[in-house]
């Protein structure tokens, strides 16, 4: 086949840009240095239990975009799961995000929703005022000014802190952006999700189906850098990987964090998708229960087997898995600089995905801006 684009990356955006491409009749080549499809949302069956394991950690797909659900539903079939998450401190469940019964547990009171959310402002008035805060600078000012000291120590600052290896001091107050509260009993993690659910067939079909093309061919386990040389000059490139890597860190090392998972069949399970670890004593940041995702087959749910895996955040070291860029200023210069040098060195070159454009997306928004790229090619 005669390529006229390559797409380096078999995620969820690499996939979305091949399958446009290539019903508008364009060739199509897709590689990805890993040895299977779907990128960090990769899926697989266990074959003894049934239970859907995600690789990477748990994906919940979720948007309130109606152009981006109808595209992903024409790949698969999903279930109705709505994803609520507890977390745990000091050995106590607690609803995430903070809710009315967030606040009454931790308080020990039986309050309204007036009465709660007179009394987190007040909590955030005191702790203003405590600290001296006029307008928050970092996360931890932040988090305090939101919910006072008390929620916020127990819930979001050594979450983060561990999330993040350092201090809720040296991070960024638009973190905080992410985190809701409300003053409901509304447990669901995604509220605003006009559409959400799990893929019943798992995430690799997904990318498998979206692939199935005459005019695309896959080469897994396959390094952009080994076939370069033997790409011809006028294929387009659409590159979904680091490009701090891409160029030799010829700048330096784009800020990154990773994640390791520690993961075991158990009769011990969750009995629940999600828990976070809100404790600093707890080295992980939550733990995974994947067969509660598989809403549509009961069976699954109903053995005594889990399969359990604890997420441990990780520092990032060059040829390591880059999960999430670390967003701030000084971060964002440093990849301009990189996308300046990219447009030289590789001119016939587009960069995206999450890794490529060096955002922390949402699998709805990676979609998203590959629909927007493939019409503007």
């Amino acid at each position: 086949m005669t390529y006229e684009y390559l797409v380096v990356g078999a995620g969820i955006f690499g996939a979305t840009m091949a399958e446009r491409l290539s019903s508008a009749g364009k060739k199509v080549l897709v590689i990805d240095r890993r040895p299977h499809l779907a990128g960090n949302i990769y899926s697989y069956t266990d074959e003894e239990t049934g239970i859907e394991v995600h690789k990477y950690g748990s994906h919940i797909f979720h948007t309130e975009m109606d152009e981006v659900w109808d595209y992903i539903a024409q790949f698969a079939e999903f279930n109705d799961y709505v994803h609520t998450v507890n977390t745990r401190h000091e050995g106590k469940l607690y609803p995430m995000p903070i809710n009315l019964d967030t606040i009454n547990l931790l308080y020990g009171t039986n309050m309204s929703a007036d009465e709660a959310e007179e009394f987190v402002v007040k909590e955030a008035e005191a702790g203003r005022k405590k600290y001296g805060i006029v307008e928050p600078q970092n996360f931890e000012e932040k988090g305090i000014s939101l919910v006072g000291e008390k929620l916020y120590e127990a819930f979001l600052k050594n979450y983060t802190e561990k999330q993040w290896n350092t201090l809720a001091t040296n991070l960024s107050a638009e973190i905080l952006s992410r985190i809701p509260v409300r003053f409901s009993h509304d447990n669901r993690y995604f509220m605003t999700a006009k559409h959400q659910g799990i893929p019943k067939e798992g995430y690799t079909r997904i990318v498998e189906n979206m692939l199935n093309s005459k005019n695309i061919e896959v080469k897994l386990s396959t390094d952009f850098k080994d076939i370069k040389g033997d790409l011809p000059n006028d294929i387009k490139i659409i590159y979904c990987g680091q490009v701090d890597e891409l160029l030799d860190y010829e700048l330096g090392v784009l800020p990154w964090r990773s994640l390791r998972f520690e993961t075991e069949k158990t009769e011990n399970g969750l009995g629940e998708a999600v828990i976070n670890e809100a404790d600093k004593s707890v080295p992980y940041t939550r733990s995974h229960d994947y067969k509660y995702y598989q809403i549509h087959q009961p069976e699954v749910i109903r053995q005594k087997i889990s399969y359990v895996a604890r997420e441990y955040p990780a520092d990032f070291s060059k040829g390591g898995e880059a999960y999430y860029p670390v967003n701030n200023a000084e971060s964002a210069k440093l990849y301009e600089k990189y996308v300046a040098l990219c447009k030289e060195r590789y001119p016939n070159m587009v960069l995206g995905g999450r890794l490529g454009a060096y955002q922390y997306w949402d699998m709805d928004k990676a979609i998203k801006n590959a629909l927007e790229l493939a019409e503007r090619l």
